[in-house]
């Protein structure tokens, strides 16, 4: 399938890299002179640091930053970790994981996407897994501003039990008039919240198929960053009414 570079794929050349490399140094500056923005932002109560860790996962990336041509596999590895903590670390985790999030799909998903995309989140994680008892379909849509004018990013999927394997698999369904942008940030927005309510529910969601189907998208009303809201609004909306079991 024929599809047209992604557009930040610029800043993911060699020279790029190196020219804005400043911003991770910066993360790392700001870490060690103060620890305490390691803090979990979202909970107030919280007193856990994961300054060190954020230092780490850091440093790890500005190894693959300065090589000419990066092993992709390192690139996948850090990309799993990242997502998986995503929502339990900080801001500094988050900025790294946005980064590494385009990388991974220039250099291991784009040039060979076929409308399906399979991962093993839980690999090598000590959680009891759980996969949804029936099929449910569920959408989100996200409208950006506090007035409500314009047109909602919306995104609608089916989640089933993958019977195949014990793997996330995710079937893009809906055609070619979207914008090819929109996909990753959609995608995203899916593993986002599939993450993000495995770690509220305490369960591992897997052994899932996730069949996007339909949607809408709006070139002048809506921004990328509009769906991956409307993925995680779908999944919040799906967990209403989805009952999962244990595998």
């Amino acid at each position: 399938m024929n599809r047209k570079q992604l557009y930040w794929a610029k800043d993911y050349t060699y020279e790029a890299r190196q020219k804005k490399i400043g911003w991770l140094n910066k993360i790392i500056e700001s870490l060690h002179e103060q620890p305490e923005l390691g803090k979990y932002e979202d909970d107030e109560d919280s007193e856990e640091l994961f300054t060190q860790e954020t230092i780490t996962v850091a440093q790890h990336l500005m190894k693959l930053v300065i090589q000419e041509e990066p092993n992709k596999q390192d690139i996948r590895e850090l990309y799993i970790l990242l997502k998986i903590y995503k929502h339990i670390r900080n801001s500094a985790w988050d900025d790294i994981c946005k980064y590494v999030e385009k990388w991974h799909w220039l250099v291991n998903i784009w040039e060979t996407f076929q409308n399906v995309i399979e991962l093993d989140i839980w690999h090598g994680c000590e959680y009891q897994r759980y996969s949804i008892k029936e099929p449910l379909i569920t959408e989100g849509k996200y409208i950006r501003g506090c007035y409500n004018i314009g047109q909602p990013a919306h995104i609608v999927f089916k989640l089933e039990r993958n019977l195949e394997n014990n793997q996330i698999k995710i079937i893009w369904q809906i055609p070619n008039e979207t914008d090819d942008e929109y996909i990753s940030d959609s995608i995203e927005g899916i593993i986002d919240g599939l993450i993000k309510y495995s770690h509220l529910e305490n369960k591992a969601f897997s052994s899932l198929k996730i069949i996007v189907f339909n949607g809408s998208y709006h070139e002048y009303d809506c921004r990328e960053s509009d769906y991956r809201i409307a993925a995680l609004i779908a999944w919040r909306n799906a967990l209403e009414n989805a009952e999962f079991i244990p595998l």
